[in-house]
């Protein structure tokens, strides 16, 4: 009988010893691994037939080792695990790419039952053959202008050819698609290309990840660590961004393909290496070949195999065909009604440029498909961004454009604002360049800017701030301080104008991190619209307010994890995923006058805003001792004052206050480990990270509830005493009394 092979990835040590035990007494073949990480290198180096995958992994994280394992073999099955209760529908595992979805704990019965399914579905226990049941996913380039049309033929043409293939095009034209197009012409059922993706890697690395030994032969990687030339042993190679490896490396990898076309023959194989490689790049390499600024070797060497995708602005009449399919699989992706798009809001589409080409047309439709409650979406739902920079619609839908103004100034205003925001796209935000587009001067164009409240200092001036979302998706797991079960994080980058959204992994809805879904502030801020939730906020929004994110989808289980108590974990969450700044400006809410709750006197509790140059926070807290009176100051200048000075500080508690906490469930989620407890006379559980350790987690808690405003805020907040109550009553003054939509 065929003895599958299974692999285990659980950080928890008791579940991967009991579980393994049992599977290898059924007879099944059996690693385990805690991380993402190194479950990826068992993957590409024992091939696994099924793998139960924990959600919640250090490490690389379960969402993006799912990704990286489908990307490497579609074949195999990956059944996801999670300990959270409410998390029971196999539609999210389908969401996830996963061939299954089981709660914890786990039930021998159910994952035995699972295991024999797939492998009888993938016709493994009948005679150990690799024959799959379930027909690929289909790739197809979606489109009918004469570019996709060309663009098809030659991809037939170039697949039947042998030799290695160059894909050239801007940024989002579907680069990555052509070459798994390429690979399926000749492997319609065989595993995916693997893919090496050139500019991630140090340059110092590059050669000895891709290569093996440098070119002198000096190569310090791990004996078992083998190059993705040899892991991609008869598969294919998809070299993305093959532009920025180095010279040296450009002109040894054209080496490696001479040599590997010369000894090429019936009676002399290829060399151990892939059966053929894709290379893409978002440049003209024709041209840097010419210019010296690309090696002519390695240009030589795809010769007649070169593929062109023009950029979605040149072939304006497949964005109704491209837009149609997403809204289509976008909704059948995050479990939503199936929509339509109104000939008005398809027209603005039409008319955009598409910088970002069909990534940034998919972006707006998933943001579409997540942010629009009901079924039709139509050309207010379409953002500012888009709106302001197309034509106008047809002649049905002008007279509705045209009624948005009241007044003939209103207009010219507007008009002017959409013309000048179109110029300043188009040159990359460069004033210079723009003005001499223009034939202005600058220091004009600056002003007309300023008037309109399109300054490009925005930043600068604490106006705004440049909007930014993270560079992949992330996951942190951890301990709920209310439910007291493992919960965690995953964080998935947004387009710009999206917001923060925390998302419902069970049921797929989503509460915005706004003000308006404010449900409960007396222990947390707590967050709830339908059947999404969000509790203990505070801390995970005060890192992405601090480092300036904007746009983020969070995935959750009801409750954000408490951690240590503190923010750092948060912190190294966003920065290990990487942030990247988007082609948008937030405009900042700037306090002009004093808004205050509370009477401002040394023996009251109040908190006001008051007009500061920057988002400052300066709090007292006055308790018995041992904590007596302290008083922090803080002055948000950058995310590493922040990291440094305010995320360490942690929650604080009382011993006589345990038994009350856990009669309210409070006290489940490991509150005892996760606090600084104290009785009458001193901490009893931890040392002190700051001497004033309770006054900055305060000011933690007040920059995490600031948020809720959805946008930046600039103003000094003076606060005692206070906690999340008065922080959100402060809130909902300022946005009643300075009149923000």
């Amino acid at each position: 009988m065929f003895k599958a092979k299974i692999l285990l990835v659980d950080d928890e040590e008791d579940i991967l010893k009991t579980l393994s035990a049992s599977l290898e007494d059924e007879g099944y073949e059996v690693w385990t691994s805690r991380d993402g990480t190194e479950a990826m290198e068992m993957v590409r180096n024992l091939h696994p037939d099924i793998i139960f995958l924990d959600i919640w992994i250090p490490g690389m994280d379960g969402i993006e080792t799912l990704r990286a394992i489908k990307e490497f073999d579609a074949d195999i099955e990956v059944v996801i695990m999670t300990g959270h209760g409410t998390v029971n529908t196999s539609v999210q595992a389908i969401k996830l790419g996963a061939a299954d979805f089981l709660e914890k704990p786990l039930s021998l019965d159910t994952v035995l039952q699972t295991i024999r399914r797939i492998l009888e579905q993938n016709a493994l226990l009948a005679d150990g053959q690799e024959a799959r049941l379930r027909p690929p996913r289909k790739e197809e380039l979606i489109g009918n202008s004469e570019d996709v049309r060309r663009l098809r033929k030659e991809v037939l043409r170039v697949s039947k050819e042998d030799g290695p293939v160059l894909v050239l095009g801007e940024y989002g034209t579907g680069k990555e698609l052509v070459a798994r197009l390429l690979y399926s012409q000749n492997h319609p059922k065989g595993r995916s290309p693997i893919k090496f993706s050139c500019s991630v890697w140090q340059p110092e690395e590059v050669e000895e990840a891709l290569l093996g030994s440098t070119g002198n032969g000096q190569g310090k990687r791990k004996a078992e660590k083998k190059a993705f030339l040899e892991q991609a042993y008869g598969r294919t190679l998809y070299l993305d961004s093959i532009d920025t490896l180095p010279f040296a490396v450009q002109d040894r990898l054209a080496q490696v393909l001479r040599d590997r076309r010369k000894t090429r023959s019936p009676a002399n194989p290829l060399p151990r290496g892939p059966s053929r490689i894709i290379a893409s790049s978002t440049k003209d390499l024709e041209r840097a070949g010419r210019e010296e600024t690309f090696s002519k070797d390695l240009l030589d060497c795809f010769q007649k195999r070169i593929l062109r995708i023009t950029p979605l602005r040149e072939r304006k009449s497949d964005i109704p065909e491209l837009t149609e399919f997403f809204l289509k699989t976008l909704c059948l992706e995050y479990g939503r009604r199936p929509k339509e798009i109104d000939d008005e809001a398809m027209q603005t589409l039409v008319a955009f440029d598409w910088p970002g080409n069909v990534k940034e047309l998919k972006n707006i439709v998933e943001r579409l498909v997540i942010s629009v409650p009901i079924s039709r979406i139509t050309y207010n739902d379409i953002p500012p961004s888009i709106r302001g920079t197309s034509a106008l619609p047809g002649e049905a839908g002008r007279t509705h454009v045209f009624e948005r103004w009241p007044s003939y100034q209103e207009a010219v205003d507007s008009m002017e604002k959409e013309f000048l925001l179109y110029h300043l796209k188009k040159h990359n935000h460069d004033l210079r360049a723009a003005a001499r587009n223009l034939q202005m001067d600058p220091r004009r164009l600056a002003r007309k800017l300023d008037k309109l409240g399109l300054d490009l200092e925005l930043e600068e001036a604490g106006l705004g701030l440049k909007q930014r979302t993270l560079k992949r998706s992330v996951v942190l797991a951890g301990q709920g301080l209310h439910s007291g079960v493992k919960t965690g994080l995953i964080l998935s980058p947004l387009p710009p104008n999206s917001g923060i959204l925390f998302g419902s992994i069970s049921s797929g809805e989503v509460v915005p991190a706004h003000l308006d879904y404010v449900v409960s502030t007396e222990f947390a801020t707590f967050l709830r619209k339908g059947s999404a939730s969000a509790k203990t906020t505070e801390h995970f929004l005060a890192v992405l307010n601090c480092y300036h994110i904007t746009n983020l989808l969070v995935k959750i289980n009801d409750e954000v994890p408490i951690m240590d108590g503190s923010a750092v974990d948060f912190c190294s969450m966003v920065e290990d995923a990487g942030i990247e700044d988007q082609d948008a400006v937030l405009e900042a809410i700037v306090i002009d006058r004093k808004i205050g709750i509370g009477e401002d006197r040394p023996d009251a509790k109040f908190i006001r805003i008051e007009p500061a140059d920057c988002l400052q926070v300066d709090y007292t807290i006055d308790y018995p001792e041992p904590i007596g009176r302290q008083r922090v100051c803080f002055a948000l200048k950058d995310e590493k004052d922040f990291r440094d000075q305010i995320a360490p500080a942690r929650t604080f508690g009382y011993v006589k206050d345990v038994e009350r906490l856990e009669s309210m469930g409070l006290a489940g989620g490991g509150r005892l480990n996760n606090v600084i407890l104290l009785d009458d006379e001193k901490v009893v559980n931890t040392t002190l990270r700051f001497p004033d350790e309770f006054a900055r987690h305060k000011i933690l808690d007040i920059l995490g509830d600031t948020y809720l405003l959805g946008r930046p805020l600039r103003g000094k907040i003076t606060a005692q005493m206070t906690g999340h109550s008065e922080n959100v009553a402060l809130m909902r003054l300022i946005r009643e009394q300075m009149k923000i939509v």
